[in-house]
């Protein structure tokens, strides 16, 4: 059996029993390609079985801790070590199945206990990333708009290489203080983990007026890259929360003013989708700021084979029913607290509608028979 070692300072013990002295240990980091497999092997042994921290292995071995790190990287290089991680469900979880039925659109639900919008909505990303990589294609453009979950997805998609796709931003944005809302930034980063070309979209995402925005979708510039939206094979698309919250980080709902905020509460918005505002029956909100906003048209997004909605938090609670019910989505991602709340609020509002249906009728029958 494999024993622990002495302690801190002294030797090891070797898996029958004998001590493993430093000097051994080095002297046999110099042999041939087997020994150093070896090496690799035992360093391997002593930092995952029996669970020492580097530095106590450099005091064991007699080597630095770099050479320790650089040990292992190549053990797991090389095959010596091998890890293991549970897969990740293959079929929807039941509360996945119970959201997909109520809304009429495929949902996968990621796990986590979160409510507070940031941590919610980057843990869905994170935790979202393997299911995205099995929709992205291997040929073609690939979409894409910012956002806080959005950018953390990306950052957590596992590398491939794509070199026949090309990954082109959905909506304008150049936004230096709000790094997820930089469309191009998370395009370019996409393309890099997936071994993709890129194709950037020179313009902010909103412009001070509609003339303006119209003039610069014609301009040959950016038409260079908005050509790629009719040839979409997957859009991945984020969805902002209502008017009213504040979630802790920047989103696109901060590039109006209050009054803005105001007019486009007043008229029903509840968040956005690739920039363009929807309500809670999944009906579409008329309004100036989408028309100076550049983003790819509802027509053209509607046309995209695959679309991928992904949003998370307690203030996208109403967004992702909306959302699902724009009728522009295939597959749904949120996580558990923010599913549970929304059929939550789809059952509360359900025996709301029931009960005033049944009233009307009581009344209606009361006013037959008086």
């Amino acid at each position: 059996m494999i024993t622990t070692p002495n302690g801190p300072g002294g030797g090891a013990a070797s898996a029958d029993g004998g001590a493993l002295s430093s000097g051994a240990i080095s002297s046999s980091a110099e042999a041939g390609g087997a020994s150093q497999r070896e090496m690799m092997r035992l360093v391997a042994e002593l930092y995952y079985v029996r669970e020492l921290g580097q530095p106590e292995i450099a005091t064991l071995t007699g080597f630095s801790v770099s050479k320790v790190s650089r040990l292992l990287a190549a053990a797991r290089a090389v095959g010596v070590v091998r890890i293991s991680v549970e897969s990740a469900p293959s079929e929807p979880t039941p509360l996945a199945k119970s959201l997909s039925a109520a809304l009429g659109v495929e949902v996968w639900v990621t796990p986590g206990n979160e409510t507070e919008p940031a941590l919610a909505a980057r843990l869905c990303g994170v935790a979202a990333a393997p299911r995205l990589a099995v929709e992205l294609p291997d040929e073609g453009a690939i979409g894409l708009t910012g956002g806080y979950t959005v950018e953390s997805l990306i950052a957590a998609l596992p590398a491939s290489v794509r070199p026949r796709t090309v990954v082109v931003p959905l909506v304008g944005g150049w936004d230096s203080s709000n790094p997820h809302l930089n469309s191009n930034e998370i395009a370019r980063h996409m393309a890099e983990r997936i071994g993709a070309g890129v194709r950037l979209l020179h313009a902010p995402g909103l412009l001070d007026s509609e003339a303006t925005t119209a003039a610069l979708l014609s301009d040959s510039a950016v038409t260079a890259t908005t050509r790629y939206w009719a040839e979409l094979r997957l859009a991945l698309v984020g969805m902002s929360g209502a008017p009213r919250f504040t979630p802790g980080y920047g989103t696109v709902m901060d590039r109006l003013d209050e009054a803005g905020r105001q007019r486009i509460a007043a008229r029903g918005a509840i968040g956005d989708v690739a920039g363009h505002l929807v309500r809670l029956d999944g009906s579409f909100v008329e309004d100036e700021w989408e028309r100076r906003t550049i983003s790819i048209p509802l027509e053209t997004l509607r046309r995209v084979p695959r679309v991928v909605g992904i949003a998370a938090g307690s203030n996208k609670v109403e967004t992702i029913i909306g959302g699902a019910r724009t009728g522009l989505l295939h597959l749904l991602i949120t996580d558990e607290p923010t599913a549970t709340a929304a059929l939550e609020l789809l059952a509360g509002r359900t025996a709301a509608t029931a009960a005033t249906t049944a009233a009307a009728a009581t009344a209606a029958e009361g006013r037959k028979n008086p």
